[in-house]
Protein backbone atom coordinates (compact mmCIF):
# COMPACT_ATOMS: atom_id res chain seq x y z
CA UNK A 1 0.00 0.00 0.00
CA UNK A 2 2.84 2.31 0.90
CA UNK A 3 3.99 1.94 -2.81
CA UNK A 4 0.62 2.90 -4.60
CA UNK A 5 1.45 6.92 -3.54
CA UNK A 6 5.07 6.74 -5.74
CA UNK A 7 3.59 4.42 -8.68
CA UNK A 8 0.19 7.06 -9.55
CA UNK A 9 2.94 9.99 -8.87
CA UNK A 10 4.98 8.58 -11.49
CA UNK A 11 2.11 7.71 -13.63
CA UNK A 12 0.77 11.25 -13.96
CA UNK A 13 4.96 12.01 -14.64
CA UNK A 14 4.47 9.97 -17.67
CA UNK A 15 1.27 11.05 -18.62
CA UNK A 16 2.11 14.50 -18.57
CA UNK A 17 5.31 14.44 -20.72
CA UNK A 18 3.17 12.24 -23.27
CA UNK A 19 0.85 15.56 -22.81
CA UNK A 20 3.14 17.79 -23.53
CA UNK A 21 4.01 18.50 -27.16
CA UNK A 22 5.69 21.75 -27.29
CA UNK A 23 9.03 19.93 -27.89
CA UNK A 24 8.00 17.69 -30.78
CA UNK A 25 6.11 20.70 -32.45
CA UNK A 26 9.08 23.01 -32.28
CA UNK A 27 11.50 20.54 -33.59
CA UNK A 28 9.16 19.53 -36.29
CA UNK A 29 9.55 23.54 -37.33
CA UNK A 30 13.09 22.87 -37.17
CA UNK A 31 13.12 19.82 -39.42
CA UNK A 32 10.39 21.42 -42.27
CA UNK A 33 12.31 25.17 -41.94
CA UNK A 34 16.05 24.31 -42.26
CA UNK A 35 16.35 22.73 -45.75
CA UNK A 36 13.90 25.77 -46.93
CA UNK A 37 16.60 27.90 -45.33
CA UNK A 38 19.01 26.08 -46.59
CA UNK A 39 17.74 26.03 -50.03
CA UNK A 40 17.43 29.48 -50.28
CA UNK A 41 21.11 30.23 -48.81
CA UNK A 42 22.27 28.22 -52.19
CA UNK A 43 20.13 30.41 -54.59
CA UNK A 44 21.83 33.81 -52.89
CA UNK A 45 25.50 32.13 -53.20
CA UNK A 46 24.24 30.98 -56.86
CA UNK A 47 23.29 34.94 -57.54
CA UNK A 48 26.19 36.51 -55.89
CA UNK A 49 28.76 33.99 -58.02
CA UNK A 50 26.49 34.84 -61.45
CA UNK A 51 26.95 38.41 -60.82
CA UNK A 52 30.71 37.73 -61.01
CA UNK A 53 31.13 35.24 -63.45
CA UNK A 54 29.11 38.01 -65.84
CA UNK A 55 31.86 40.83 -65.05
CA UNK A 56 34.78 38.48 -65.64
CA UNK A 57 32.68 37.93 -69.05
CA UNK A 58 32.63 41.57 -70.18
CA UNK A 59 35.80 42.29 -68.91
CA UNK A 60 36.67 39.04 -71.46
CA UNK A 61 34.60 40.51 -74.17
CA UNK A 62 36.79 44.36 -73.66
CA UNK A 63 40.21 42.00 -73.71
CA UNK A 64 39.48 40.64 -77.21
CA UNK A 65 38.11 43.92 -78.64
CA UNK A 66 41.54 45.77 -77.54
CA UNK A 67 43.45 42.85 -78.73
CA UNK A 68 41.83 42.45 -82.32
CA UNK A 69 42.02 46.17 -82.16
CA UNK A 70 45.82 46.25 -82.27
CA UNK A 71 45.80 43.89 -85.46
CA UNK A 72 43.07 44.87 -87.35
CA UNK A 73 43.88 46.54 -90.91
CA UNK A 74 41.47 50.11 -91.35
CA UNK A 75 39.33 49.62 -94.42
CA UNK A 76 39.66 52.73 -96.51
CA UNK A 77 41.35 54.23 -97.36
CA UNK A 78 44.83 52.20 -97.69
CA UNK A 79 47.04 52.96 -94.36
CA UNK A 80 50.70 53.30 -94.21
CA UNK A 81 50.63 49.93 -92.40
CA UNK A 82 48.74 48.00 -95.10
CA UNK A 83 50.97 49.61 -97.69
CA UNK A 84 54.34 48.41 -95.99
CA UNK A 85 53.15 44.77 -95.46
CA UNK A 86 51.57 44.65 -99.29
CA UNK A 87 54.80 46.11 -100.86
CA UNK A 88 57.80 45.28 -99.02
CA UNK A 89 56.04 42.18 -96.29
CA UNK A 90 56.25 43.97 -93.55
CA UNK A 91 53.45 42.81 -91.00
CA UNK A 92 51.97 46.06 -89.14
CA UNK A 93 48.43 44.72 -89.12
CA UNK A 94 46.91 40.96 -89.52
CA UNK A 95 43.12 40.49 -90.06
CA UNK A 96 44.36 37.26 -90.38
CA UNK A 97 45.80 37.14 -86.71
CA UNK A 98 43.14 39.62 -84.91
CA UNK A 99 40.59 36.74 -84.08
CA UNK A 100 43.25 34.26 -83.00
CA UNK A 101 44.67 36.63 -80.77
CA UNK A 102 41.18 38.19 -79.62
CA UNK A 103 40.08 34.43 -78.56
CA UNK A 104 43.26 34.02 -76.62
CA UNK A 105 42.87 37.16 -74.83
CA UNK A 106 39.17 36.76 -73.84
CA UNK A 107 40.00 33.06 -72.57
CA UNK A 108 43.18 34.32 -70.64
CA UNK A 109 41.08 36.90 -68.80
CA UNK A 110 38.77 34.31 -67.95
CA UNK A 111 40.46 31.98 -65.95
CA UNK A 112 39.72 33.23 -62.76
CA UNK A 113 36.43 32.73 -63.17
CA UNK A 114 36.27 28.77 -63.81
CA UNK A 115 35.91 25.83 -61.75
CA UNK A 116 39.09 24.28 -60.07
CA UNK A 117 38.23 20.94 -60.85
CA UNK A 118 39.54 18.39 -62.93
CA UNK A 119 36.67 18.43 -65.96
CA UNK A 120 37.14 16.55 -69.90
CA UNK A 121 37.89 18.71 -72.07
CA UNK A 122 36.42 18.05 -75.39
CA UNK A 123 38.81 20.23 -78.06
CA UNK A 124 41.53 23.03 -78.12
CA UNK A 125 42.21 22.38 -74.37
CA UNK A 126 45.90 23.42 -75.02
CA UNK A 127 46.43 26.57 -72.82
CA UNK A 128 49.89 28.71 -73.80
CA UNK A 129 51.60 27.55 -70.98
CA UNK A 130 54.23 30.05 -71.19
CA UNK A 131 51.46 32.52 -70.35
CA UNK A 132 50.15 30.71 -67.63
CA UNK A 133 53.46 30.53 -65.58
CA UNK A 134 53.65 34.48 -65.65
CA UNK A 135 50.04 34.36 -63.06
CA UNK A 136 51.43 32.28 -60.68
CA UNK A 137 55.04 34.24 -60.88
CA UNK A 138 53.24 37.68 -60.82
CA UNK A 139 50.40 36.85 -58.45
CA UNK A 140 52.56 34.89 -55.68
CA UNK A 141 50.65 32.06 -55.93
CA UNK A 142 53.23 29.51 -57.03
CA UNK A 143 51.42 26.79 -54.90
CA UNK A 144 48.70 27.12 -57.03
CA UNK A 145 50.07 26.16 -60.22
CA UNK A 146 48.14 22.95 -60.38
CA UNK A 147 44.57 24.72 -59.63
CA UNK A 148 45.60 27.66 -62.92
CA UNK A 149 46.24 24.44 -65.47
CA UNK A 150 42.78 22.81 -64.02
CA UNK A 151 40.86 26.62 -64.75
CA UNK A 152 42.55 27.11 -67.84
CA UNK A 153 41.44 23.71 -69.46
CA UNK A 154 38.13 24.58 -68.77
CA UNK A 155 38.25 27.91 -70.13
CA UNK A 156 40.27 26.54 -73.78
CA UNK A 157 38.01 24.09 -74.03
CA UNK A 158 36.12 25.51 -77.19
CA UNK A 159 32.71 24.37 -76.27
CA UNK A 160 33.07 26.09 -73.17
CA UNK A 161 33.98 29.80 -74.61
CA UNK A 162 33.24 31.23 -78.32
CA UNK A 163 34.75 34.49 -78.56
CA UNK A 164 34.01 36.45 -82.34
CA UNK A 165 35.83 39.88 -83.17
CA UNK A 166 34.67 42.05 -86.27
CA UNK A 167 34.76 45.77 -87.17
CA UNK A 168 32.15 47.96 -85.87
CA UNK A 169 29.20 49.47 -88.32
CA UNK A 170 31.29 52.84 -88.21
CA UNK A 171 34.77 51.62 -89.24
CA UNK A 172 34.55 52.66 -92.67
CA UNK A 173 32.88 55.79 -91.65
CA UNK A 174 35.92 56.72 -88.85
CA UNK A 175 38.58 55.62 -91.61
CA UNK A 176 37.38 57.96 -94.40
CA UNK A 177 36.89 60.95 -91.92
CA UNK A 178 39.69 60.13 -89.88
CA UNK A 179 37.79 60.19 -86.17
CA UNK A 180 40.06 58.25 -84.64
CA UNK A 181 43.63 56.61 -85.46
CA UNK A 182 42.22 53.27 -84.26
CA UNK A 183 39.91 50.45 -85.93
CA UNK A 184 36.24 50.42 -83.83
CA UNK A 185 36.03 46.70 -83.12
CA UNK A 186 33.05 44.81 -81.87
CA UNK A 187 34.01 41.69 -79.52
CA UNK A 188 31.42 39.20 -78.28
CA UNK A 189 31.80 36.40 -76.13
CA UNK A 190 29.54 33.91 -74.58
CA UNK A 191 30.85 32.01 -71.23
CA UNK A 192 29.14 28.49 -69.65
CA UNK A 193 29.81 29.21 -66.28
CA UNK A 194 28.76 25.56 -63.94
CA UNK A 195 26.48 26.07 -61.24
CA UNK A 196 26.06 24.57 -57.92
CA UNK A 197 25.58 21.19 -57.40
CA UNK A 198 22.24 21.66 -55.03
CA UNK A 199 20.51 25.20 -56.29
CA UNK A 200 22.05 25.17 -59.56
CA UNK A 201 19.18 23.77 -61.41
CA UNK A 202 16.86 26.18 -61.10
CA UNK A 203 18.48 28.97 -63.22
CA UNK A 204 20.07 26.44 -65.39
CA UNK A 205 20.81 26.76 -69.33
CA UNK A 206 21.70 23.25 -70.12
CA UNK A 207 22.93 20.13 -68.74
CA UNK A 208 26.65 18.57 -69.72
CA UNK A 209 27.13 15.29 -70.25
CA UNK A 210 28.63 14.56 -67.11
CA UNK A 211 25.69 15.67 -65.35
CA UNK A 212 26.65 18.85 -64.26
CA UNK A 213 23.94 22.13 -64.87
CA UNK A 214 25.70 25.15 -66.53
CA UNK A 215 24.43 28.82 -67.20
CA UNK A 216 25.33 30.84 -70.46
CA UNK A 217 26.88 34.75 -69.73
CA UNK A 218 26.80 36.92 -72.56
CA UNK A 219 28.71 40.39 -73.38
CA UNK A 220 29.14 42.28 -76.52
CA UNK A 221 31.86 45.90 -76.43
CA UNK A 222 32.37 48.01 -78.87
CA UNK A 223 35.78 49.90 -78.87
CA UNK A 224 35.53 52.84 -81.05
Amino acid sequence: MLFLPRLFGRHRQIADLLRDTGGSTTMLDFVLVTPLFVFFMFVVFQFAILAKNHLFTHYAAYMAARSARVYLCPQFPISAGAFLDAQFGVKVCDDGAAAAKADAAARLALIPAAPYKALRCNSGCQAPEAVLKNIPEASGGSKRWGAIRRQARYMFDRQNVMVSVERAQMATYAAIAKRSPHVPVKASVEVRFLLLDYAGWVMADGKRKDGRYYTISRAEVTLL
